[in-house]
């Protein structure tokens, strides 16, 4: 039962922690000067790679030159692409390294150089390793880079032309970061200049606290853009980012932007500030706050004072979301349309630099004690429940003033008070005696399965879905394409004996306390969901309710959907390091169901070269880390690829991957680094792809094959329909009358009119004569024309005053 209890903890707590980590510092990576002292036992080897500076080699000819040394000496110095040594000259002279290491064997003559061309390379990016190996045999990595043949940026680029694929807006990769001013952004600019393209850019996701950056009292704390970042609660800065110096660093670097205004908990949760900070204010009034089941409020620091928490985040006390909130509601409004406009203006004259709006991080109803306190019994918040039951009030479209007329999320079957008794259980005379639940046991009939609990939890997720729905209303009132607008919400792979998350609003109650989160709750009419995931969730390996996994369902439930926030490391397991194969799976799962953009934790969070060592934090680990690696590979990868399309690119150059296809009719597949080799049985084979593709129709009419099209003499390409028939999507097509370009064979798709979507397909092939292994690059669904339409473009937009 205790496992259990945690769940809340577990699913809700540590995925929002995430987004308040103060990024360490110390962990930014420097250079590495020769004039270091040299240690007294050093345990590897030393060196420097002086030549090419940029970690991207374009084309297959390369010109290496550094230095390395050794306690031991050094025997080699080896070039290594995809893992296949070739030596580079070693013993160069080098006075500036004996003048700086005096102590080390042949340190006058510690350089080394190596020219030569690696041609033929396949068309993907390699990896080419410096290392460095000492006299004992003993290895160490001196440095790493990307070796990409100019063919492999190129591939895509034809059928991209072909098919105006430029109207698709591209995805971004936008690192987590703050603290600009202090060199936060330091270097994202530059870092992988070499590895963008039409469709993939790069930016940085940057918190912006508008109730909490303010002007203070003597101006009802109204939004301050120019936020001084020394302003202080005690030694710590309050806020580490200003609105201007963001959007100023943006311009001068073009770094695209997605803008998160946070004024939920966890903005001011790092210290009590209500001198500046508007929610300490508000909060300071009990009427402003969330109520437990006793009807108390905690005090800010309440988690402070429990022992073992001196560090603690304050999140004990929050505001209520409910609609007669007033002051609540209005301050909300003022500063977050400030910003708003401020964001559009920008937006406005550099639409190029604006990626959206983030909204709200981790909107909950306070689940952070652990069923201990359960959350919301504000006054207000009944009064809104026994509305919300009755269909009365604003349900009603009977609205006071500063009240929104709710009367489109009125239920079907509005309750009679007869009906809320027998429910219930309780002999209320009353509609001002009805009230929730405050006890939820887990002996004897659990609490999940009482129908009363279940309206209540049902309450809960309406109105965490109506704060999203007010937030994403008030951006889209001054101006916010509705298209730029994204949630925050956090959704964590629980444990085995917890429940899967809430699809809907309505779904099942769980057997913890969700804090009223659900996806549908997440997704507002104005905006998109912005999926906060770590660990499994990341790697879209997590249980869900009903049949499709974690991405497929976002996708269906909202096709504009991104990543808000993600590592692959589990925080409830920090110890332990994700591999590239995550990365790669993660990157290939979130692009493939069409997430918009990603957002890894973090550009200055923890720098892998110090992974395992004490002061690692796994999950806020981006740079030096096996996924930056993965996106750097699926950077060139996608190149040219459009959003929307469906690519399965079977690994890597360092990686196979099947990617989930599979082979049929007597064929046979392998999966090798970056392909899949597939034997036919005579002279056919048949391809069956991943499942749950969560394709609808109109979302792709192409298939593109990446392999040599002379092997094909003709193929079928079929849909499975949701009671498991298979339908023709392309008959019998021979290969001859199909185009061809770098990318592959290109196969023109026709939807049937019955065919609605489907959530796998096949595709079966007949070659000219080998029954040798035919080797398969790439498998990709291209998007429709009309797929590829950007809607809501902000460059058509007009900033509202």
């Amino acid at each position: 039962m205790a496992r259990t209890r945690r769940v809340a903890a577990a699913v809700l707590v540590v995925a929002a922690l995430a987004m308040t980590v103060r990024f360490a510092w110390q962990h930014l990576q420097a250079p590495n000067p020769v004039a270091h002292p040299a240690p007294s036992q050093p345990t590897a080897s030393i060196g420097a790679v002086d030549a090419p500076t940029s970690e991207l080699i374009v084309g297959t000819a390369v010109r290496v030159s550094g230095w390395a040394l050794d306690s031991k000496g050094i025997r080699s110095v080896e070039i290594r692409v995809d893992g296949r040594p070739h030596a580079a000259q070693y013993g160069i002279a080098r006075a500036d390294v004996a003048q700086a290491k005096p102590g080390y064997p042949d340190s006058a003559a510690s350089g080394f150089a190596f020219d030569g061309d690696f041609a033929p390379l396949t068309a993907q990016r390699h990896e080419l390793a410096i290392v460095a190996v000492n006299r004992a045999g003993e290895e160490t990595v001196l440095g790493r880079k990307g070796l990409v043949p100019s063919a492999a940026l190129d591939e895509w680029r034809a059928l991209y032309e072909q098919r105006h694929a430029d109207r698709a807006p591209p995805f971004y990769l936008i690192p987590a970061l703050s603290a600009i001013s202090l060199g936060g952004a330091s270097e994202l600019d530059t870092a992988y200049a070499g590895y963008l393209s039409p469709t993939f850019q790069v930016g940085m996701r940057v918190p912006i606290v508008y109730l909490r950056t303010t002007l203070g009292p003597a101006h009802d704390w109204v939004f301050d853009p120019d936020w001084n970042i020394e302003n202080r609660c005690g030694e710590k800065r309050i806020a580490e980012d200003s609105l201007s110096t963001t959007m100023t660093y943006a311009i001068a670097h073009r770094l695209p932007v997605l803008f998160t205004l946070n004024g939920g908990i966890w903005a001011s949760s790092n210290c009590d500030a209500p001198d500046w900070d508007l929610s300490d204010h508000l909060e300071q009034d009990v009427a402003n706050c969330q109520w437990n089941s006793d009807n108390q409020v905690m005090p800010h620091d309440y988690f402070k004072q429990l022992s073992g928490s001196a560090d603690a985040p304050d999140l004990a006390r929050s505001l209520t979301f409910n609609v007669y909130a007033a002051k609540n509601r209005y301050y909300k409004r003022r500063n977050l349309q400030a910003a708003a406009r401020m964001v559009m203006r920008f937006a406005h004259d550099h639409p190029q630099l604006f990626i959206g709006i983030a909204l709200d991080a981790d909107t909950y109803l306070n689940p952070f004690f652990e069923e201990k306190q359960w959350y919301d019994y504000n006054p207000g918040t009944l009064r809104q429940f026994r509305d919300w039951l009755r269909g009365s009030g604003p349900y009603a479209g009977e609205s006071a003033p500063g009240v929104p007329d709710l009367s489109r999320y009125r239920r079907k079957h509005p309750l009679s008070l007869v009906e809320v008794r027998k429910l219930s259980g309780k002999p209320w005379q009353s509609w001002d005696d009805v009230d929730p639940p405050r006890r939820f046991p887990r002996e004897g009939k659990p609490f999940w399965e009482d129908p009363w609990t279940h309206e209540w939890e049902v309450f809960r997720r309406h109105l965490v879905h109506m704060h999203y729905e007010d937030l994403s209303q008030w951006l889209t009132d001054v101006g916010v394409p509705k298209s730029r607008i994204y949630t925050s919400q956090g959704f964590i792979a629980p444990y085995p004996s917890a429940f899967p998350f809430a699809l809907h609003i309505d779904s099942p109650s769980k057997n913890y306390d969700t804090g009223g989160m659900s996806v549908e709750g997440a997704i507002p009419r104005n905006g998109h969901l912005a999926a906060i995931i770590y660990g499994k969730g990341a790697l879209n390996d997590m249980r869900v309710e009903g049949d499709a996994n974690l991405f497929a369902t976002f996708h269906q439930m909202d096709p504009g959907w991104a990543v808000g926030e993600f590592n692959t490391a589990d925080f409830r397991t920090p110890t332990d390091l994700p591999s590239y194969a995550m990365g790669y799976r993660a990157l290939r799962e979130m692009f493939n169901y069409g997430a918009r953009f990603a957002s890894p934790m973090a550009w200055n969070g923890s720098n892998g070269t110090y992974a395992g060592q004490p002061g690692y934090v796994s999950f806020t680990a981006w740079r030096n880390t096996p996924l930056e690696d993965a996106m750097r590979d699926f950077a060139i990868g996608h190149a040219f690829v459009p959003l929307g399309t469906r690519l399965w690119s079977f690994g890597s150059s360092q990686y196979a991957d099947a990617d989930g296809w599979s082979a049929a009719a007597g064929a046979k597949l392998e999966a090798g680094p970056g392909y899949i080799d597939l034997t036919p049985q005579d002279g056919e084979a048949v391809l069956v792809s991943p499942a749950p593709l969560a394709l609808a129709r109109g979302e792709t009419d192409l298939l593109v094959l990446g392999l040599d099209a002379a092997a094909i003499a003709a193929l079928d390409v079929e849909a499975r329909t949701s009671d498991g028939a298979w339908v023709t999507l392309a008959s019998h097509r021979s290969a001859d009358d199909l185009q061809a370009t770098s990318a592959g064979l290109s196969v023109p798709l026709a939807w049937p009119r019955m065919l609605r979507a489907t959530d796998q397909i096949r595709i079966s092939l007949r070659f000219r004569a080998s029954p040798a292994p035919v080797r398969i690059r790439h498998i990709a669904l291209y998007p429709s024309l009309e797929q590829m339409a950007l809607e809501d473009p902000v460059t058509a937009r007009a900033v509202k005053k």
